[in-house]
């Protein structure tokens, strides 16, 4: 559908390219699925419970402000207002996780839980209000047979960034660094604040043209309208967004849970949650690659597919992790075979989440136009909205009684789902496709 002639534009392509390095580098400061789950566990005495709550709003926040706003971003001419808006608050609120963590302290856990959780909600929903604008303003300057060079870059150097600062959180997180809790996680929440705002920063010198735009707002109600006749008359949105919703259940059941798991029923060292966090992000970083080559040169149907074959792998092995013995890797590294089998499992969620990220992202924007395309975004996260809840509902699962293989089995019938309707999707460039009537 994405038919328009973009002209590429060398100075956007490369100061978001800057823009993707360092804010994956800033998020893996406080990745959300190894060091934010740890700090969840470690605050709040070790129930997953914890954990399902903290990744659900940090989930929920991405989701709902783009199902309120479409009909906002469809009248507006220009996207970098909001943008820079967007940057503001974001950078406002991490340094406000950090001043929250060094003020409140361990003496009142509950009330540093619930002032962290409550912040990381604020900081992912002004992500929420940036994801419009920057989708707009990529797919605005940046030609489709780019687009995956573009992200791929910014994947491979934001993974090299991420790297480093995962060797430094296992270094904060060891017992050898000289931090104490929550000391740790404070000079972790400081640096990523410091890095997203440069990164951030680097993203609103973008240059941006005037685009279409509808000359009056649409109601909130006509604007929410229009999004199921997109999803009934266009095919491949129809199924996308089935994609997704298998990918949001499949990765909530699994993802935030896997370190838990490996600490209390593979008796791994909380030490190695740094390195789990290395693996991910290599394989993350490496694989796109060969990723933004499938992107620009076959397309990203086949990345999604590639997407729900690892989604499938990567609940089969953590079910196989507890028969994996304990035996030395290597001599003095401090790595037992298990521990080193977890790394792999890492490793294989990078891959997973790249290929998705990679594929739906530019899978969305391929089959949506300049003028349609926020109310693209706005139905398709406000679909997601309820999935936001899954990891609760995982850890709920869980409960005390430490139910993980039962969560991870339900991940796999998930993963399957994503296959089969990855597979049934068409390759927007090589069909002849229009704007579907009526929206």
């Amino acid at each position: 559908m994405d038919k328009e002639q973009t002209e590429l534009s060398p100075r956007n392509f490369w100061l978001g390219v800057i823009n993707g390095t360092l804010v994956w580098a800033s998020f893996a400061f406080l990745d959300p699925t190894t060091v934010l789950t740890v700090f969840a566990l470690d605050l709040m005495g070790g129930s997953v419970i914890w954990v399902g709550i903290i990744i659900s709003l940090v989930t929920m926040g991405m989701y709902w402000p783009q199902a309120v706003l479409a009909n906002v971003f469809e009248s507006q001419p220009r996207y970098m207002p909001y943008y820079r808006l967007a940057t503001v608050l974001r950078i406002i609120i991490r340094f406000g996780i950090w001043l929250a963590i060094v003020f409140v302290g361990v003496s009142h856990p509950l009330r540093l839980f619930i002032a962290v959780a409550l912040l990381l909600f604020a900081f992912t929903s002004a992500v929420g209000v940036a994801i419009p604008p920057f989708f707009g303003i990529v797919g605005d300057t940046i030609p489709v047979t780019w687009r995956g060079k573009f992200c791929g870059l910014g994947f491979v150097l934001g993974g090299l960034a991420s790297l480093g600062a995962g060797l430094y959180v296992k270094h904060v997180l060891s017992e050898t660094s000289g931090f104490t809790f929550p000391d740790n996680y404070a000079h972790l929440a400081l640096l990523t604040a410091i890095t997203g705002l440069v990164g951030w920063g680097v993203f609103c010198f973008m240059k941006e043209s005037p685009h279409p735009s509808r000359s009056r707002r649409l109601p909130l109600g006509k604007q929410l309208a229009r999004g199921p006749r997109l999803f009934r008359r266009d095919v491949n949105f129809r199924r996308l967004v089935r994609v997704r919703a298998f990918f949001e259940i499949a990765q909530a059941l699994c993802l935030p849970f896997i370190v838990p798991f490996a600490l209390q029923v593979g008796a791994v060292a909380k030490a190695l949650v740094g390195l789990f966090l290395v693996a991910r992000v290599l394989s993350f970083s490496g694989a796109s690659i060969l990723w933004s080559h499938i992107s620009d040169n076959i397309g990203n149907r086949l990345l999604l597919v590639i997407s729900g074959i690892c989604a499938i792998a990567l609940p089969a092995m953590i079910l196989l992790a507890p028969r994996i013995p304990q035996a030395p890797l290597l001599p003095g590294s401090g790595i037992d075979l298990r521990g080193g089998y977890f790394v792999l499992v890492f490793a294989v969620a990078g891959l997973f989440l790249s290929s998705q990220f990679l594929g739906q992202n530019n899978y969305l924007l391929e089959i949506s136009d300049t003028r349609t395309r926020p109310t693209y975004l706005g139905f398709y996260f406000s679909v997601l909205i309820p999935l936001a809840w899954m990891p609760l509902v995982g850890s709920l699962v869980i409960g005390h009684a430490g139910r993980y293989y039962l969560g991870f089995m339900l991940s796999l019938v998930a993963a399957v789902g994503l296959l089969i309707n990855a597979v049934k999707l068409g390759e927007p460039r090589n069909e002849e496709q229009k704007t579907p009537p009526g929206v």
